[in-house]
């Protein structure tokens, strides 16, 4: 486990939470061979008290995260929605011939800049991913996105004018190699666009289940710019997103913008107004955290022996609750995309069904693990007469 912070490489590293060893959050289980295999690992995280970056020190090998990957994006329909209007936001913003997308997954974001006439690059270290991408007729290269995919991609681009990635920035313990590779791709005119997991959103929600190994940072504005700056890149407009409970999107640039966006300006001034980046704010989090953890552990521990208990979304969301509060009576897991269901869930082996097993055999209570979609899933579920909870902002039944 490394010492220093990841972005500025500070020393002064403050623990916020200690969840214990954990199972990877994807580390779905064919059978009982895997279930042999299976490893666990120290899950800690801190917060660093120069750059104020919140991040998990231990990287775990990519080619143990993201090989074989079980999430595609495009089975999540409020995804699909968010990516096609993004493609529209760049279009729009930026007019751009190329986009190069690094982390691209199914090809969510390149399909729809593709059907609007821009050449749309994918990236992504999972080959069982970028297979299914290239399938349905997307340019995507697999591997890392570092220097050298960036000359591979020269060869066949001169020059690109947006590098973009959605929900992957945050997954490197070395961002300045995306950050390098993204200069040698992009002319002085060109712009880096990234959607990170927001630390706001992670702190006023207490969402502590997005705290996996796979998210190794958790950037506020401050601590993003302050990163980009020291690898040359200047951030001229950020927003915030609904995207995955809250994520942040930044626009930056090879030089610096005679002004920024009024959004940027007064995204500034709330971190600063509201201590998003004080430490003893990030402290108290994790203790908030471990209290969140064992209300629901207690109340479905008591529920669990008197009533049937499924759970409702295998995203890393359900890892982390499941294993945090030793869900071991749940009796499912539902979750509708092919890559999960029919596996176990990493560290309880649960099994994973598909929504029609559901109908066959409904449960009393369900848990949504993928709380951030109850609605969505409510809707879908609307004959289910039993009761639905959800664990954040705070333990609800309805």
């Amino acid at each position: 486990m490394r010492s220093d912070c990841r972005a500025c490489r500070g020393r002064d590293l403050a623990e916020i939470l200690d969840l214990g060893e954990m199972a990877l959050a994807g580390g779905f289980l064919r059978g009982s061979a895997d279930v042999a295999n299976e490893r666990r690992y120290p899950l800690r995280v801190h917060i660093c008290r120069t750059c104020r970056l919140v991040q998990i020190l231990q990287a775990i090998d990519p080619d143990v995260l993201f090989q074989d990957y079980s999430f595609a994006s495009s089975t999540i329909e409020p995804l699909v929605r968010h990516f096609d209007a993004y493609a529209a936001w760049i279009q729009e913003r930026f007019r751009p011939g190329v986009v190069v997308e690094f982390g691209c997954n199914d090809g969510i974001l390149l399909r729809p800049l593709q059907a609007r006439g821009i050449r749309a690059i994918g990236v992504d270290l999972s080959a069982n991913i970028g297979e299914m991408a290239r399938a349905s007729g997307l340019q995507v290269f697999t591997g890392a996105f570092d220097q050298d995919m960036a000359r591979r991609i020269r060869d066949e681009v001169p020059q690109v004018d947006v590098v973009t990635g959605s929900n992957a920035f945050a997954h490197n313990d070395h961002p300045e190699r995306l950050l390098d590779a993204a200069s040698l791709l992009l002319g002085e005119d060109g712009h880096l666009c990234l959607e990170v997991m927001y630390a706001g959103d992670l702190l006023d929600q207490l969402q502590w289940d997005t705290l996996y190994h796979e998210h190794l940072t958790f950037y506020s504005l401050s601590s993003l710019s302050r990163l980009l700056a020291s690898h040359g890149f200047y951030v001229s407009h950020a927003e915030r997103v609904p995207m995955h409970g809250g994520s942040l999107r930044v626009v930056a640039g090879r030089r610096q913008a005679p002004s920024v966006s009024a959004s940027l300006s007064d995204l500034a001034a709330t971190e600063v107004r509201t201590g998003l980046n004080d430490v003893d704010r990030w402290l108290e989090f994790g203790r908030h955290s471990v209290r969140k953890i064992a209300i629901v552990k207690d109340v479905f521990g008591t529920l669990s022996a008197r009533h049937s208990v499924w759970a409702y979304g295998a995203a890393g969301k359900a890892t982390m609750w499941v294993n945090a509060c030793n869900m071991t009576y749940l009796e499912a897991v539902v979750d509708a995309s092919p890559l999960r269901a029919g596996k176990l869930m990493p560290g309880t082996h649960t099994p994973i069904v598909a929504p029609d097993e559901l109908r066959r055999r409904p449960p009393q209570i369900i848990f949504v693990t993928a709380w951030n979609y109850a609605d969505l899933i409510r809707s879908k579920e609307s004959w289910f007469g039993g009761t639905w909870s959800t664990p954040l902002p705070d333990l609800r039944f309805f």
